[in-house]
């Protein structure tokens, strides 16, 4: 996303569930870089929704007619703001998992969150860990996607990832 972005925040208290979803993907689809809907509760305790919509200031007209035809917004806010990033590394590396006796083979991606040098987290690809649990599942070997999750993680540690890592759920 290159070109100044903006934050949109419109308050929203009168629209149905299937409305607000249609809304969120007609934003993903014009190219909101994200949008996130919160509830809320406001004055005289009525429930609500915050919406906040980040795109390209040269996209607000474009945006903002949605939110004023589709949710019936009488207006809304347009917040300067600035995104801080860490630096991300991506990896794909192999994940040999034993599980019931049975070990199988799987493409696992790994991202590096660090800041500067200094290592924040690991994080294993959902839909790879997803992948794996129903590729147990199938042969009756159920495995939870946070068990799995954490073993993955702890197998990475904090090194650069190598061609295949040993996760053991036995």
């Amino acid at each position: 996303m290159s070109g100044r972005v903006i934050l949109l925040m419109a308050q929203i208290d009168d629209a149905p569930g299937e409305l607000l979803g249609e809304v969120m993907q007609t934003f993903a689809e014009k190219g909101a870089k994200n949008v996130q809907l919160l509830s809320s509760l406001g004055k005289k305790g009525r429930p609500g929704y915050v919406l906040l919509v980040d795109i390209l200031a040269d996209q607000e007209p474009e945006f903002a007619a949605v939110l004023g035809a589709d949710l019936g917004v009488w207006g809304y806010r347009v917040l300067h703001s600035e995104h801080k990033h860490f630096n991300i590394e991506r990896y794909t590396t192999t994940a040999e998992v034993r599980l019931g006796g049975a070990i199988k083979s799987f493409p696992m991606r790994i991202k590096r969150i660090l800041d500067g040098d200094k290592l924040l987290r690991i994080k294993a690809e959902h839909d790879d860990l997803s992948a794996i649990s129903a590729a147990f599942r199938t042969d009756g070997k159920a495995i939870s996607l946070t068990v799995l999750k954490s073993h993955v993680e702890a197998a990475v540690g904090t090194a650069v990832p190598t061609e295949k890592i040993h996760v053991n759920l036995d």
